[in-house]
């Protein structure tokens, strides 16, 4: 059949159903709230006339092919065309839905996650976990400038009933001072939570991921000052948008040069670059770049951390890295919970603005005054609670060190929730590996009672720290309760809100991760 013909037949079929679209909603429909999706009621594989208008309607337009075998009668799945125009496939509710991903869904209504893997001082295995409380459906993506055999192992659409994880190639690593293509894209409609693990023999970085919606304009990086000079503290950034513009002003601890570019960068001084959609690009200094601050011209996400570190003179070095809060999001009131197993407690205060700090331990408040970009940090034992209150947003970070008694644990890096940002439910999977797995929960105490870990009360013999705290006349518990691996639900049969964070250790690691902005 001549092609000219196809088109006349299919555009007399396509005015057709478009007359009778009224009569027989169900057989298609555009949803315009999200402006890259169109659903399908009929199923896509059968001989119909729907779905040879399917094919040719949803693909044609945008890649000039039909992709409808007509010997066979099945849709192809546009498998020929344009791959900046792939149509991708997924259901929801019963309706066939297509997936341009690349067309951004309106900017309100952006869905999902981006995730990059910072370089380590070992190789390292990666795994990205994915929970759901009702299920999700997903779109994971990654530039069409990634090496092809890379993309191939990585972009996939996947169904989550409650939970799953996915191994990510270690080629994925970032360099330094290199633009790069290598951040995943991650898009769902549906309500999920995502935590990314880089982990080796003994040594792991975990952190929870930001989703896009909460991404902004203006952070702070946190990370540590090296233990020695083959240590590194590094950040990195992913665009979302071509032609994001970034703007780095240095805060550097030690007056060491920083060479980008071949150009010389010291304390103060600014680096500009332009970052395309999907491109990273990792920084990474011998001394603390903690205050650091990045600018961009739109929403773009930002880890830090560093790719190794030995903390406090004890244990060894461990993976530091966390996805950093936007600026914008920052509470003034934080309550940051010990570490078990002997580990002591290294709390990072960062103010955005300067700032009058009161923190108390073990009852005793005290103050100090923190100059904008400037941070201070205390030392909180096993069996201590720190609650901080400051005048300006702050961000809080908790550095969990190796054990004082035993082999356990290593450096680990956890940004603290603020009391604002605390949640109603999380779900997430604790790691396998480890000899201990915490989760710590901060609430009002009248909430101690209706807190459920997978639908069931606390088992009272799981409970490894507790303490209440008061502040402006509230009093909140503070409980750390030993779980096993695996998937793990929590949330209070009254649907307040409540303040997570997760840890795990074994000999000479150990992880940490907090529920926060989702």
């Amino acid at each position: 059949m001549e092609p000219s013909v196809v088109r006349f037949v299919l555009l007399i079929m396509y005015m057709y159903l478009r007359l009778t679209q009224a009569k027989n909603f169900q057989s298609y429909q555009a949803y315009p709230e999200f402006d890259n999706k169109v659903y399908i009621k009929e199923p896509l594989y059968s001989k119909t006339a729907v779905s040879l208008l399917s094919c040719s309607v949803l693909c044609g337009n945008g890649c000039n092919c039909f992709n409808f075998n007509l010997l066979t009668g099945m849709c192809l799945l546009f498998a020929s065309c344009n791959p900046l125009h792939a149509c991708m496939t997924g259901s929801e509710n019963g309706w066939r839905f297509f997936v341009d991903p690349s067309v951004m869904p309106n900017e309100h209504e952006e869905t999902g996650f981006i995730v990059l893997f910072m370089a380590h001082f070992n190789n390292t295995m990666k795994d990205i976990y994915f929970s759901s409380k009702k299920g999700a459906f997903m779109n994971i993506t990654t530039s069409s400038r990634l090496d092809h055999s890379l993309k191939q192992q990585i972009d996939k659409m996947i169904t989550v009933p409650s939970s799953h994880h996915i191994i990510i190639p270690f080629a994925v690593e970032l360099e330094s001072f290199r633009k790069e293509v290598k951040s995943i894209l991650i898009e769902t409609c549906d309500d999920v939570f995502v935590v990314s693990h880089d982990y080796g023999q003994r040594t792991i970085g975990s952190t929870a991921i930001v989703p896009l919606n909460k991404l902004a304009t203006h952070y702070v990086v946190i990370s540590t000052e090296p233990a020695t000079f083959r240590y590194k503290s590094q950040f990195a950034i992913a665009a979302l948008k071509n032609n994001t513009s970034v703007s780095i002003t240095f805060k550097m601890q030690r007056y060491i040069s920083l060479y980008v570019d071949g150009k010389s960068f010291l304390n103060g001084d600014v680096y500009n670059l332009t970052l395309d959609r999907f491109e990273t690009y990792q920084i990474s200094h011998e001394t603390d770049l903690t205050g650091t601050v990045i600018e961009s011209s739109v929403p773009i996400a930002v880890f830090s951390g560093n790719n190794c570190n030995k903390l406090e003179n004890i244990g060894a070095c461990d993976l530091l890295i966390q996805q950093i809060i936007p600026t914008r999001e920052l509470d003034k009131t934080y309550i940051v919970p010990p570490n078990s197993n002997d580990r002591r407690t290294k709390v990072r205060i960062t103010a955005t603005e300067s700032s009058n700090i009161l923190y108390t331990i073990n009852g005793i408040t005290q103050t100090v005054t923190i100059n904008k970009l400037d941070s201070f940090d205390t030392i909180i034992s096993s069996g201590q609670t720190c609650v901080i209150e400051s005048n300006t947003p702050i961000t809080v970070t908790s550095f969990g060190l190796h054990s004082s008694k035993s082999k356990m644990g290593d450096p680990s890096m956890t940004v603290v929730p603020g009391i604002n940002q605390y949640i109603d439910y999380y779900k997430t999977v604790v790691p396998s590996g480890f000899d201990y797995n915490y989760v710590t929960i901060m609430m009002k105490q009248s909430l101690k009672d209706s807190i459920r870990i997978n639908n069931t009360m606390t088992n009272g013999s799981n409970i490894v720290f507790e303490e209440n705290v008061s502040f402006m006349s509230l009093t909140y518990n503070v409980r750390s309760i030993r779980v096993p691996e695996g998937e793990i639900s929590v949330s209070t049969t009254c649907g307040e809100h409540f303040g997570l964070m997760f840890s795990g250790v074994k000999a000479y690691a150990a992880y940490g991760f907090s529920a926060i902005l989702l």
